[in-house]
């Protein structure tokens, strides 16, 4: 079974973000082996200066970066990425486990992006809008199209 671990900044507050994540987690878990880390995103003042952010950008791409398995293909969430359809979507993940790469690794980054450095790695720079999400929100998103995504692989009904 093909891994996936989501890398997200911190974690779900609001108790409907928790159940849909739980859910769609649950349903991956017939198609991927899924697991989600947090790391803690860093403490920046109500208004960061530029300087204040790639500080705080930088520390969290170290924690990112030390979570990105060895052998992972690395996709990184943000707003300048290529964009997909779900159909595509499926496919890079498929076409992945036919290259012989086990694990995906999904990125998202703060309320403040992703450091380049954490881009850099990525072997996929991936946007699903060009709008700005909610990160809570967003994770489900990411949730619900892998999930959609083992239902194309599969030929199932629910992406109709």
């Amino acid at each position: 079974m093909q891994k996936i671990k989501i890398i997200a900044m911190g974690k779900l507050t609001e108790g409907y973000t928790k159940d849909a994540c739980a859910e769609f987690s649950r349903r991956i878990s017939r198609f991927y082996q899924l697991t989600v880390v947090e790391p803690k995103p860093e403490a920046t003042p109500s208004d960061p200066s530029p300087a204040e952010i790639e500080k705080a950008l930088a520390k969290e791409a170290e924690k990112i970066i030390s979570e990105i398995p060895a052998r992972a293909a690395v996709c990184a969430m943000c707003v300048e990425g290529k964009t997909m359809s779900s159909e595509k979507f499926a496919e890079y993940i498929g076409d992945t486990a036919n290259r012989g790469v086990s694990e995906i690794c999904f990125i998202i980054g703060s309320s403040h992006g992703l450091h380049d450095s954490v881009k850099r790695r990525a072997d996929l720079k991936l946007s699903v809008s060009p709008m700005t999400f909610p990160h809570e929100l967003f994770r489900v998103m990411l949730l619900e199209q892998i999930y959609r995504a083992g239902e194309i692989s599969a030929g199932g009904k629910y992406h109709k």
